[in-house]
C-alpha cells in the first residue's frame, strides 16, 4: 500500500519549547485519520507540518513521496526541500486551516476559484489572475458552493459572508483545487448542526476518490465516524 505520510522521530521546536514530539506515524493513501486530543497537544502543529507549513528540527518527514526534511546519522545535516519541490506538494495538498485566508473583497465565487489557479496553464493561467476563468471552471464553483447551500451568496464579498458561510467558501476553494492530500483543522468549528453535516459528508466525499487521504483535526468526537477510519491521538505535543 501506498504511504501518503510518514514521520520517524520528528521533532519540532519553537524558542526553545517542544511543540511536537511524534516518534512514528504512517498514514496510507487513501487513509481517512483524525486527528484527536486536548488543546496544546500539537494538533494543528502536526497538520502545518505535513502541509509543508513549518519545518521539524530533527527526524524524517515525508509526504506524497517526498522528503521534507531528513537528520538522521546516515544524512548530517537537515535536507530542505527546495523552493519548486514545496510548491509542487502544496499543488498537491488541499490546507482547509482556522485562519481561511480569503480575500475579503472578492466574491465567494472567486475565493473559490482561487483553488484551481494551479489547475491551469498557459493563457488560461494568464487570464486568471485578471480574474478570466474558464466558463467550466466558473460552474464548477458555483456547484461547489451550491452544495453547501451558498448558491444564493456566491456573487457575495466574503467579507459580507457570516462565519460559517466563510467556512463553507473555504472548503470549496479546497474543493475546486482537487488535491490528493486534504488537512483540515476543526472545519466544523463554526457551523451549526445542519452545516456541520454537509461539510463532513463532502469531506467524506472528497476522501473517496481514488487516490485521495483526509486528515482532520476533530474535537467534537462525535464526529468521528463521519469524518474518519483511524483516530491517531496526540497529548502534550507528542
Amino acid at each position: 500500500m501506498t504511504t501518503a505520510v510518514s514521520l520517524e522521530a520528528v521533532q519540532v521546536v519553537v524558542a526553545d519549547r517542544v511543540l511536537l514530539a511524534v516518534p512514528r506515524l504512517c498514514i496510507a493513501q487513501g487513509d481517512r485519520v483524525a486527528i484527536v486530543g486536548p488543546n496544546g497537544a500539537g494538533k494543528s502543529t502536526l497538520l502545518r507540518l505535513i502541509g509543508a507549513q513549518l519545518q521539524a528540527r530533527q527526524g524524517r518527514v515525508q509526504v506524497l513521496g517526498r522528503e521534507l526534511g531528513r537528520c538522521d546519522t546516515d544524512a548530517p545535516g537537515f535536507r530542505r526541500l527546495g523552493a519548486g519541490e514545496r510548491r509542487a506538494l502544496r499543488r498537491e495538498t488541499g490546507l482547509l486551516m482556522q485562519g481561511l485566508h480569503l480575500v475579503p473583497r472578492l466574491s465567494a465565487r472567486e475565493n473559490a476559484l482561487i483553488g484551481a489557479l494551479a489547475r491551469l496553464q498557459g493563457a488560461q493561467a494568464l487570464r486568471s489572475w485578471c480574474r478570466w476563468y474558464p466558463r467550466q471552471l466558473v460552474q464548477e464553483a458555483d456547484q461547489a458552493l451550491a452544495s453547501l447551500g451558498l448558491a444564493e451568496r456566491a456573487g457575495t464579498r466574503a467579507d459580507r459572508l457570516s462565519g460559517g458561510e466563510r467556512q463553507k467558501v473555504a472548503l470549496a476553494r479546497v474543493q475546486l483545487q482537487r488535491p490528493r492530500l486534504w488537512l483540515a483543522d476543526e472545519p466544523t468549528s463554526a457551523l451549526d448542526p445542519a452545516a456541520t453535516m454537509a461539510v463532513c459528508q463532502a469531506l467524506r466525499a472528497a476522501a473517496a476518490e481514488p487516490g485521495r487521504t483526509l486528515i482532520t483535526v476533530v474535537h467534537d468526537l462525535d464526529l468521528l465516524p463521519l469524518l474518519a477510519t483511524r483516530v491517531v491521538g496526540l497529548a502534550e505535543g507528542g
